[in-house]
C-alpha cells in the first residue's frame, strides 16, 4: 500500500517558512508522519481513575498534600507540604515505597515537583520508503532504561502497527519525573513512580502510532548547523572536548508543509535542574529543548524533535550577548551551578545571561534554534538516497561500579533486571525493585534515513570517546590504554547523527584511559579521589557502570554499520599529524598543548594548520579539511578530524598514537 501511495504523489511547492524559496523536487520518495504525546503528570483529581488514589473510607488520616496525579496518599507528619522519609503512606501498588512527585537529575535531591512550566513529551517520527518503515522517538527524560523502551515497542506491535524498527532515546531532561530511580528521598530509596512510568510507556506508544497513522508523501532535506559563537562551553570532567555541530533532518510534505524537524544537539538539558532558584529548580519542564522546539515549530510548523548527542561532561554553556573567541586560551574554573571548567575567556565587563527559566534557559534554546534555521535556509540539501534500514545489537556490560551494585540491591533502579557475568542468566527485580547481579544487558543501534546515518549509544558519551580529538597518550590519566574503535568512518552517509542516551541508559561512557573515579575500580569501593594526575576532576566517572563500557559498545556498533554498508569498506583512518604554518607537526591543528587543569594550563595558538603529514607520504596539502562529522571545512578548527583528497574521498586522521618516526617539523608544501 505504501509503495503505491508514494509513487502517486508529487509536488513543487516551496517549503513553508523557508526564506530560500527553493522548490521541492518533483518526486516524493518518502512517506512521513510525526506526532507528540504529552506525559506531564496531570493535576490531582483530573483522572477519573487515578491508580495511586487508593484512599478508603477508613483512611482519613492520609491527608498529605497531593497536587498531582500518581501520588500515593501519605500523612504529612512534619508539615513540610510534601512526603518525607518515614511518613506513613498507602502503598497502593505494593512496591514497598512511596510513589510520588519526584524529579530526576539536577541538584539538591530530592526535588518534589510543584509546578508545570511547560509540557514534557514523547516526540515520534515515522519514515517509510515503501519497503522499510522505522520510527525514531525522543522522550523528555534524564534517561530511559531499555525495559521501558521494550514495553513501548511491544505495545506498538500489539496494537498492530507493522514497523521494521523503533529507535528510542531521551533528551537527558533533568526536570522531568524520575524513571532512573537515582533521585529518591534518599540514596537507598528509588525515585521511580511506577504509575508515571506506566503512563509514559502508554503515551510514548501512542505518539508512535499517531505518527504512523498520519504518514503522507514527503521529501527529506538535510543540513548541518553549528552552535553559535556567543555560547561559552562548560565541562564537568576532563577531557575538554565537545561537539558543536548540529546535524538536521527536515521532512517536507508534498504540499510544501514541514512535517518534522529533527536536530541532534550535544548539550545537557539541565539549566533548571541546577538552577539556584529553589522554586524554578522544582518545576516540571523540558528545559531549553522546550524553547528550542517551540522556535522551530513557530518558524516551520510541524513537530520539532531535539535528539541528545554526545552530552557526556558537556554541561549547558553560558550564554553571552557577544561572540567569543573559539580557539582555546586557558583553563578557567568558572562559577556556574552545573559546573563549568572552560577554556574560553570573555572580555572585561561582558556578562553572561542571567540564570533562570526566562533567562539562560530561554536564551540558550532560542540561540540554538536560530543557528538551525540559518543552516536550513543557507545550505539544506534534498536527500539523494531513499535508503532506510535499522539494526540493534545486545551488549553485555559488566558492572564494576560498587555504588551501582549497592543501589541495585536496595531497589533504586526499580524495574531494571541485572544479570550474572556473561548475561546468560537474568536476575529479575523483586516487587520493591531489589536485585543483585554483576552485569547489564544493554543495546547499541544504528539506522539510516536517506542521506542521514545515525549511531545510537546507551548513555552519556564523552565526545572524545567516539569523535576523537587532539589528545595523545601523554594527555590521558592512564596513558597505557588505547582508544575504543572509531565508528564514524564506518557510516558513509553525507550527514551523520549521534543519538545519545539511546536504546538504554547505563551512565557515563568514556575511554578507559580516562577512567579515574569509578567506585570499585583502582582499589576504591566508593570512588575515593576523582582527581587525575593533571589536577583535573572526574566527578562524572562515579556515574559510569564501568570504565570498560566504551570498549565493549564500539565493536558491535561498528559491526552493525559494516553489515549495512552495501559492501563499502570503512573510510580510511590514517595515522599522522597536522602541519602548522611554521612547519611544526602537531596533533592539534590550532597549536597546543591540550589544556588540562594544573598542568598545561595555557594554549599557544600556532595555527590553523596548512597541511597534513603522514609517515608513508610526508607532508601534503589536502583537497579540503574535514569535520568530526565528515563534512567539508574551509579552515581547520577544533571540530576538525581529517581531510578530503582531491577526488572528494574522506580520510580520518588518527593523531592519538605516538609516532617515533615523526620529525619535529617539515618544509611546508607549496600550494
Amino acid at each position: 500500500m505504501l509503495t503505491g501511495m508514494l509513487a502517486a504523489c508529487g509536488s513543487s511547492e516551496p517549503v513553508q517558512g523557508s526564506t530560500t524559496g527553493v522548490a521541492t523536487p518533483p518526486a516524493t520518495p518518502f512517506f512521513v508522519g510525526a506526532a507528540v504525546a504529552d506525559f506531564t503528570p496531570p493535576p490531582h483529581g483530573a483522572l477519573a481513575n487515578d491508580p495511586a488514589d487508593c484512599v478508603g473510607a477508613l483512611d482519613g488520616l492520609f491527608t498529605g498534600p497531593r497536587a498531582f496525579a500518581f501520588e500515593e496518599p501519605y500523612v504529612d507528619l512534619k508539615g513540610s507540604g510534601h512526603y518525607d522519609l518515614g511518613d506513613p503512606f498507602l502503598d497502593c501498588n505494593a512496591n514497598g515505597r512511596w510513589d510520588g512527585n519526584l524529579l530526576g537529575g539536577g541538584s539538591d535531591t530530592p526535588r518534589f515537583y510543584d509546578h508545570v512550566a511547560d509540557p514534557v513529551t514523547a516526540r515520534a517520527l515515522v519514515v517509510s520508503n515503501g519497503v522499510k518503515t522505522i520510527a525514531v522517538e525522543v522522550v523528555d527524560q534524564e534517561g530511559l532504561f531499555n525495559v521501558y523502551q521494550k514495553r513501548i515497542r511491544d505495545r506498538v506491535a500489539a496494537d498492530g502497527y507493522p514497523l521494521d524498527g523503533i529507535f528510542i532515546s531521551a533528551t537527558h531532561d533533568e526536570s522531568a519525573s524520575d524513571t532512573l530511580g537515582l533521585s529518591g528521598v534518599n540514596a537507598l530509596v528509588s525515585g521511580v513512580n511506577d504509575y508515571f512510568a506506566d503512563d509514559l510507556v502508554q503515551k510514548s506508544a501512542q505518539a508512535i502510532e499517531q505518527a504512523y497513522k498520519t504518514m503522507r508523501p514527503a521529501h527529506l532535506r538535510f543540513a548541518e548547523a553549528r552552535e553559535p559563537d556567543n555560547l561559552r562551553q562548560c565541562w564537568s570532567s576532563y577531557p575538554y572536548v565537545d561537539d558543536r555541530l548540529m546535524p538536521v533532518l527536515q521532512a517536507v510534505a508534498a504540499d510544501g508543509r514541514v512535517i518534522a524537524t529533527l536536530v541532534s544537539v550535544s548539550q545537557h538539558a539541565e539549566t533548571l535542574g541546577f538552577n539556584p532558584d529553589p522554586q524554578q529548580r522544582n518545576w516540571i519542564s523540558a528545559d531549553w529543548p522546550h524553547f528550542f522546539r517551540a522556535a522551530l515549530e513557530a518558524r516551520y510548523g510541524g513537530v520539532a524533535i531535539e535528539m541528545a548527542g554526545s552530552v557526556g561532561s558537556v554541561e549547558s554553556p553560558e550564554v553571552f550577548s557577544q561572540a567569543l573567541a573559539q580557539t582555546p586560551q586557558r583553563f578557567i574554573d568558572e562559577d556556574h551551578p552545573a559546573g563549568c571548567r572552560t577554556l574560553f575567556e570573555v572580555a572585561a565587563g561582558e556578562q553572561h545571561t542571567a540564570l533562570g527559566y526566562d533567562g539562560e534557559t530561554r536564551a540558550f534554546g532560542a540561540a540554538l534554534a536560530g543557528a538551525v534555521e540559518g543552516a536550513l535556509d543557507a545550505q539544506a540539501q534534498w536527500s539523494q538516497s531513499t535508503e532506510i534500514w535499522g539494526a540493534r545489537a545486545d551488549v553485555c556490560v559488566p558492572v564494576s561500579n560498587t555504588l551501582f551494585i549497592a543501589a541495585g540491591v536496595a531497589g533504586v533502579f526499580a524495574a531494571r533486571p541485572v544479570y550474572l557475568p556473561g548475561c546468560l542468566v537474568q536476575i529479575p527485580p523483586l516487587p520493591n525493585g531489589s536485585t543483585a547481579g554483576l552485569a547489564l544487558q544493554s543495546q547499541v543501534a544504528a539506522f539510516r534515513i536517506g542521506d542521514g546515518g545515525f549511531i545510537a549509544l546507551p548513555g552519556e558519551v564523552f565526545p572524545f570517546t567516539y569523535f576523537r580529538g587532539f589528545l595523545g597518550p601523554q594527555d590521558m590519566p592512564n596513558p597505557q590504554d588505547p582508544l575504543p574503535d572509531w565508528p564514524l568512518p564506518h557510516l558513509h552517509t553525507a550527514y551523520r547523527f549521534f543519538d545519545g542516551l539511546a536504546e538504554d541508559m547505563i551512565g557515563y561512557i568514556f575511554p578507559r584511559g580516562n577512567g579515574v573515579g569509578v567506585p570499585g575500580e583502582n582499589g576504591s569501593l566508593t570512588g575515593g579521589n576523582d582527581t587525575d594526575r593533571f589536577g583535573c576532576g572526574h566527578s562524572d566517572d562515579a556515574e559510569s557502570a564501568t570504565s570498560q563500557a566504551a570498549d565493549l559498545l564500539a565493536p558491535p556498533l561498528v559491526a552493525l554499520l559494516d553489515a549495512n554498508a552495501d559492501g563499502l569498506p570503512p573510510e580510511p583512518i590514517e595515522q599522522g599529524r597536522y602541519v602548522l604554518p611554521d612547519g611544526r607537526l602537531s596533533r592539534d591543528p590550532l597549536g597546543g598543548p591540550e589544556i588540562k587543569c594544573t598542568v598545561d594550563t595555557q594554549f599557544q595558538v600556532a595555527g590553523p594548520a596548512v597541511a597534513v603529514w603522514e609517515p608513508a607520504r610526508g607532508a601534503f596539502r589536502p583537497g579540503a579539511w574535514m569535520s568530526l562529522s565528515g563534512r567539508r571545512q574551509a579552515t581547520p578548527d577544533r571540530d576538525t578530524r581529517g581531510y578530503f583528497d582531491a577526488a572528494g574521498g574522506r580520510h580520518w586522521l588518527d593523531v592519538f598514537a605516538d609516532l617515533a618516526q615523526a620529525p619535529a617539523s617539515v618544509p611546508v608544501p607549496a600550494r
